[in-house]
Formats: C-alpha cells, structure tokens, sequence
C-alpha cells in the first residue's frame, strides 16, 4: 500500500473545492480527489452561473431570503450572505 503525504487534501473539484486550491496552493502541497474527472462537478453542469442583484428593483436582502427560501434550510445565512453582497464584483 502506498502512503501520499499532502498538506492540503480537498475533496471535491466543484468551484469550491478549485478555489481552495488555487488559494492554498501557494502555503504546500495540494492534493484533490474527485470522485470523475476534474471536468466532471455539479458547477460545470450549472448553466446559470452565480445570481446576484443589479437591477434597480432587487436588493441584496431580497436576494438573500430568496436565496436561503430555496435552499430549504440547508444553505449557511453567511455564506449566503457573503457571495450575495460579493456577487456583483
């Protein structure tokens, strides 16, 4: 049996598990597993991208109930809140 040693292992190849990566990259050794190919995660399936508000009518608190109404109780408020008022840049 052969034993890998990594500083970061990541588990996932979603947008998240990228960004992190990418991010943590630079501090030692990265490992990601992904349970298909590096192509194959719910993001690159996702055809709308990230919603976010830049019309006059939508807000960001609206945004983020409606956010947080759909996700049934599963998403996390500040990380909701976070990508929500993030999402324009």
């Amino acid at each position: 049996m052969t034993l890998n040693k990594t500083d970061f292992l990541i588990i996932g190849s979603g947008i998240a598990g990228l960004t992190f990566a990418l991010k943590v990259a630079e501090f030692g050794d990265v490992a990601l597993v992904t349970k298909k190919g590096i192509m194959e995660s719910n993001t690159s399936y996702a055809q709308g991208g990230i919603a976010s508000v830049f019309g006059k009518l939508d807000s960001f608190d609206l945004h983020i109930q409606d956010t947080l109404a759909s996700g049934d109780g599963l998403c996390n408020r500040d990380v909701v809140e976070m990508v929500v008022k993030n999402g324009p840049d």
